[in-house]
């Protein structure tokens, strides 16, 4: 009994660790972009590839232990994520060598591209739209698909459940997230509008496939308890 709890545990712990790098990695490659279509007119962010699966990873830990503990993991992984960007910000503002200064400029514009000056000194920050935007919106999202799947599942099939119980977060996180980067950026609405369509095509695809290898995860474990 001990020894199943141990393995529970580690579990959700690597889920967690799991989750936290994938939304590192997210805010590192989110400005590198790639075209979804033959025509190189759909354009999304990479990050956009790897985003998705984090609705699966606490769906996983929602399903090898409850709700509670789920959620709890969301409110880490958002102030794991807040902690992330101020040592970044403090980092960023630390002068390099000579050496050095092609990384640090890079750093600069990937993770903190906005300063204020003290003393004629720089201090880096991120950009405060982008930032409270995607914290929120991750905080938000991530928790009502639990509340959804939780309000849904009594009621209906696990596929039914879990991908209404996705599609509608992700769709809207995606939607305001896209909206708030581009007005940040002052994008021309007809290019808005192509970047709404881009992401809202790869919500459908992934929300699909997301849908079916949670499906066949909780048929494995049915099958095991069973």
């Amino acid at each position: 009994m001990k020894n199943k709890k141990e393995k529970k545990e580690n579990n959700n712990s690597l889920l967690n660790y799991l989750l936290i790098t994938f939304i590192i990695i997210c805010t590192i490659f989110r400005y590198k972009n790639i075209y979804i279509d033959p025509n190189n007119v759909l354009e999304v962010s990479i990050s956009n590839l790897l985003y998705p699966f984090t609705y699966l990873i606490i769906m996983f830990i929602c399903n090898k232990s409850n709700f509670r503990n789920a959620h709890k993991t969301v409110i880490k992984t958002s102030i794991i994520f807040i902690i992330f960007m101020i040592v970044v910000s403090i980092l960023n503002s630390i002068p390099a060598n000579y050496y050095t200064s092609d990384i640090d400029t890079s750093l600069k514009e990937i993770l903190t591209p906005d300063y204020f000056l003290i003393n004629n000194h720089p201090i880096y920050y991120p950009n405060i739209i982008n930032t409270l935007s995607f914290i929120l919106l991750y905080y938000f999202s991530h928790t009502l698909i639990l509340i959804l799947y939780e309000a849904m599942i009594p009621y209906t099939k696990t596929f039914v459940a879990f991908s209404l119980s996705m599609f509608i977060p992700y769709a809207l996180d995606t939607l305001c997230f896209t909206t708030l980067s581009s007005i940040h950026k002052e994008v021309e609405l007809h290019k808005l509008i192509t970047n709404l369509t881009s992401n809202f095509v790869l919500v459908i695809i992934f929300t699909i496939i997301i849908t079916i290898i949670y499906t066949i995860k909780s048929k494995i474990k049915e099958e095991q308890t069973s």
